[in-house]
């Protein structure tokens, strides 16, 4: 749940979101706006959270079938120098009679269909169906009524920045969520009934996004400025990954180590401290007009092969070759960026090839083999070895910024448990209590965060548009089906 980018905790909030904004359209419109809301937040949840990642599966299909990839799938993101997905692709796989411009044009295509067909079901066939059925069962209420019925019954329920754009949109849930918003509100907003109607929906779908995309972050790192001074926290997986080995290594050393000892030993030298041999160049990335306004270092990344030169010390050798697998060979070689050769000089734990791939194949959906289970028999999640993830795909592109982000955040952990030391000592059962310790606050941050969006999507915003509404009209009514002119309900037009 505290993942980054995870669903699960949109489809929870998208819950409470359901329920909430369901009550207060009962509370005001009764059983017609009720009903229209609830299916409305019903169908856009379902297209929201999977409709256009449902139609990028289907387009792929298509497009394997038109570049003859024999089902094969790629990113089109890329670092430029380290992470080269498009690149193998085109190297290795597509048709020669497709020139990479056409390849790039036919992928964005296929994103943007997805995009395309998602927008115009949620954003023009929902409001419709969701209109006809109102006017129906209103129609349907007013026959029973003139019949006198007392119980009246209620039915119905450049080629770059494409290339840059179709990764966010394909492989990252806030690209398929924000490229659905759009739509959402756009078609909503076209299709309403009356210019009451439509401001709402823009108070309501507009002023939503902040709160499912970027609120319960947003309060997670307040939270974690006010409780460590530091606006990030290791996620748990990570964490119980990283404490399993650092356990392991304890026990190679008796169970305990002094804190300096062990501070040393897990993060080694200051990466500033480390001298990489005279003569070593480097490639540097050329970066955007966006990069370099928010100051971003140039990658620079080494072929293994050069890299290999500079060194006779074998036990440094075998740290980059093990260090270059934790990226794909780009378009058939390996390669390093600089901030991996330092990190293979300095011999430090936390720079260990096999715990980093365990932690990035893991952060990247991999492929686990149990190696343990605890009392109940259940796979305990530390003891599992993974065995690759999407880091390592040579058609797959996780961006090497993110993932390093990840290693700074399990290095500030280090610091944690260093910090908590008091009688000297680094052991087992610090370990646990610094684990645990973390869990309890993701936990926190996380309920507190979930808690603030879910109030505010479920209650705060549609109170809001109830009330600027009567505000703007001096009546406080669902503004789908009352005629502010004549001061009424809406005439019965429905045709069978």
């Amino acid at each position: 749940m505290t993942k980054a980018d995870a669903m699960a905790p949109i489809v929870a909030l998208e819950a409470c979101v359901v329920t909430g904004r369901t009550y207060q359209a009962y509370k005001r419109g009764k059983w017609d706006e009720a009903r229209e809301r609830f299916i409305e937040e019903i169908m856009g949840s379902i297209v929201w959270l999977c409709g256009v990642a449902s139609m990028n599966k289907l387009g792929d299909q298509i497009v394997s079938k038109i570049l003859n990839s024999k089902g094969k799938n790629f990113d089109v993101g890329t670092d430029k120098l380290l992470r080269t997905p498009f690149e193998n692709f085109m190297k290795k796989l597509s048709s020669k009679k497709f020139t990479p411009t056409q390849v790039a044009g036919i992928k964005s295509a296929k994103v943007l269909t997805s995009i395309l067909i998602t927008n115009l079901f949620i954003g023009f066939v929902v409001p419709k169906l969701n209109q006809g059925l109102t006017k129906k069962l209103r129609h349907e209420r007013k026959v029973e009524e003139k019949q006198a019925s007392k119980n009246p019954s209620f039915k119905g329920g450049a080629m770059n920045a494409v290339n840059a754009f179709t990764n966010i949109i394909e492989n990252t849930n806030t690209g398929k969520l924000l490229s659905s918003d759009a739509g959402i509100a756009g078609g909503r907003m076209y299709n309403a009934r009356t210019k009451e109607e439509r401001r709402e929906i823009a108070i309501r779908d507009i002023g939503s996004i902040y709160f499912y995309m970027w609120a319960r972050g947003h309060v997670g790192n307040l939270m974690n400025l006010a409780e460590s001074g530091k606006a990030r926290r290791l996620n748990p997986n990570t964490a119980a990954i990283l404490d399993d080995y650092l356990a392991k290594f304890l026990d190679k050393n008796n169970g305990e180590m002094k804190v300096e000892e062990f501070k040393k030993a897990v993060l080694g030298k200051k990466p500033a401290d480390i001298r990489l041999p005279e003569g070593m160049k480097f490639e540097t990335e050329k970066l955007s007009m966006i990069s370099k306004m928010f100051n971003n270092k140039p990658l620079e990344v080494i072929k293994l092969s050069e890299a290999e030169k500079f060194f006779t010390d074998e036990e440094i050798l075998t740290r980059l070759r093990e260090t270059s697998k934790l990226q794909p060979l780009r378009q058939g070689e390996a390669v390093l960026t600089k901030g991996q050769v330092i990190d293979s000089i300095n011999k430090a734990v936390i720079n260990d090839a096999k715990l980093l791939h365990n932690v990035f194949s893991e952060f990247t959906e991999g492929v686990g083999k149990e190696i343990g289970k605890d009392a109940k028999g259940k796979p305990i999640r530390s003891k599992v070895e993974f065995i690759g993830g999407n880091y390592n795909d040579e058609y797959r592109f996780v961006s090497n910024g993110k993932l390093y982000k990840l290693k700074a955040d399990m290095e500030q952990y280090v610091e944690t448990v260093c910090n908590a030391a008091k009688d000297g000592k680094v052991d087992k059962k610090l370990l646990e209590k610094i684990k645990n310790k973390n869990i309890m606050y993701n936990g926190i941050n996380f309920v507190a965060g979930f808690a603030l969006a879910a109030a505010f999507l479920s209650t705060f915003i549609p109170k809001i548009q109830y009330y600027v509404t009567k505000k703007a009209t001096g009546v406080d009514v669902f503004p789908g089906t009352y005629d502010f002119e004549k001061g009424k309900e809406m005439e019965d037009d429905y045709v069978e």
